[in-house]
Parts: structure tokens; C-alpha cells; sequence
């Protein structure tokens, strides 16, 4: 019987831990921030075209995606704290 840690499975809880609490955070963050949070940051899209899709003004996007990303950004501060 071997006593070896493999690494894949040991550092899978990490990841599912960081997993889940990304999720969490995405589905805490307004509908149209997520979804421009989405659309640009993760599908690559300009707001010329999320814009119309969403039918909100480009200034009102970028507020939405600053929103958005800060969120994610404490979500992720605040589970390298627990792993401290």
C-alpha cells in the first residue's frame, strides 16, 4: 500500500473550492453585470455589441463591469484570507 500524495488529487479541493466560490460570486452580482461580466471579460465581446444586446449605454456597462469585477476580486480575497 503506498503512502503517496498524488498532486492532481490533492490540490483538487483547492480548485473546487475556488470553483464554487467563483460561482457563488457571479450568481450574487446583478443579472446585466454578470452578464456583461461574461460577455466581455469571458466571451471577448465589445460593447458595441453587448450594448445593443442589453440595451443599456456604455457608460452604464463599464460601471456594471467595474461592479462586477471588484465583486469577484473581494469574493477571491476573502477565500485566500480562509486559506491563510
Amino acid at each position: 500500500m503506498s503512502t503517496s500524495i498524488d498532486p492532481l488529487t490533492a490540490k483538487r479541493p483547492a480548485s473546487e473550492q475556488v470553483w464554487q466560490t467563483f460561482l457563488a460570486g457571479l450568481n450574487e452580482l446583478p443579472p446585466d453585470a454578470r452578464a456583461i461580466l461574461l460577455l466581455h471579460d469571458v466571451l471577448g465581446a465589445g460593447f458595441e455589441d453587448i450594448v445593443p444586446l442589453l440595451g443599456l449605454d456604455v457608460s452604464t456597462c463599464l460601471q456594471r463591469l467595474d461592479l462586477a469585477r471588484a465583486h469577484l476580486l473581494a469574493r477571491k480575497s476573502t477565500l485566500e484570507r480562509k486559506e491563510e
